[in-house]
């Protein structure tokens, strides 16, 4: 800032001089230019070195791109109330739900890019661009991935009045009924249904999907009675495990999962494997220098033991990625939901 003040100060004086020694108009239009141009430089940089110590200057809006009660708001309490404390400003959370997170995600792609609206979303933003044939953004150019904050299994939960005892059991059943077991979505594109996707694709049988607009209804039609299973998050099914309602009955990871030592289904179809993410996003052009101070605060949140904790009892683990990871992570989840879809047969609409 000195530099470019003294830059200016110099190209003045000159300009003082050239006007008293009667140099010709276009030399002074020339010098004019140049400070103007120095002066811009300036300004540019004095705006980001602001952006980075006054942010945030107001509350942050944290968007939730799904119906309240599902593993999105489960993570996103996690962080949201400690980055409000860090920043000494409230992160306030609204839930945006509807077509697989495109409504809430087209909110941020709208949003002025200064940082102040946020969004939290899964593998679906992966997803969306090769099952919907138009969206109200691009993917990934409207957005700045600021980090990857956590991957975890999905838990398959079901309905405690069914009467199978392993995975098998429910295969077998499946296959000599296709069609009458019946599993809940979050809606088209959803993690969950690119999970049962592969459930059915890779055992050979026929669980119909029920969609719904988030994964709380979808949640709570399995505990009523009124839908056999679903794909979720281990937080977001446990109460009802722990209630009796559901059964935590395998999940889409590798190895025996929790306390509960819940077993995979890759124990059963060898191979079978589907990790659901989380990633907060930020509009194409928010400031290079805020996007870095909201990672670098994340990196402390997510260090925390408490925080550890927390998310270790939702058998999901941290990440906390930097910007870059986060867009490398972002390209490759692309193109491996683009063969998921493409092998069990879903078609853009």
């Amino acid at each position: 800032m000195q530099e470019a003040a003294r830059s200016i100060t110099w190209q003045t004086t000159k300009i003082a001089k050239s006007i008293q020694g009667g140099e010709g108009m276009g030399q002074i239009i020339r010098i004019l230019t140049l400070a103007a141009a120095v002066a811009v430089t300036s300004a540019i940089s004095m705006t980001a070195v602001i952006a980075q110590d006054a942010y945030p200057t107001k509350a942050i809006k944290l968007i939730i791109p799904y119906a309240p009660g599902g593993g999105t708001d489960a993570v996103a309490a996690v962080f949201s109330d400690k980055l409000g404390k860090k920043f000494g400003q409230p992160v306030v959370k609204e839930n945006h739900a509807g077509s697989n997170s495109v409504i809430g995600t087209a909110l941020l792609a709208e949003s002025v890019p200064d940082g102040h609206t946020l969004l939290v979303v899964t593998g679906a933003i992966a997803n969306n661009p090769f099952l919907y044939a138009k969206l109200p953004y691009r993917t990934p150019e409207s957005f700045v991935p600021v980090s990857i904050l956590t991957a975890y299994p999905f838990v398959l939960g079901i309905r405690s009045g069914l009467p199978f005892k392993n995975m098998q059991e429910l295969i077998d059943y499946a296959k000599a009924n296709p069609g009458k077991l019946t599993a809940g979505t979050p809606g088209r594109g959803a993690g969950a249904q690119l999970a049962l996707g592969l459930l059915n694709k890779s055992a050979g049988i026929q669980i119909r999907e029920i969609p719904f607009k988030g994964a709380g209804d979808s949640l709570n039609n399995v505990a009523g009675g009124f839908v056999d299973m679903v794909f979720s998050g281990y937080e977001t099914v446990r109460p009802f495990v722990e209630s009796g309602k559901m059964k935590a009955f395998a999940h889409t990871g590798i190895g025996a999962l929790g306390s509960e030592n819940i077993p995979a289904i890759a124990d059963t179809i060898p191979g079978f494997e589907y990790q659901n993410w989380l990633a907060l996003i930020a509009p194409t052009g928010t400031p290079p220098a805020v996007t870095d101070k909201l990672n670098a605060t994340l990196k402390e949140i997510f260090a925390e033991q408490e925080v550890k904790d927390r998310l270790a009892g939702q058998n999901i683990t941290g990440i906390a990625s930097s910007s870059a990871e986060a867009k490398e992570y972002l390209v490759k989840e692309m193109a491996t939901s683009k063969a998921i879809i493409e092998s069990i047969g879903l078609k853009p609409q």
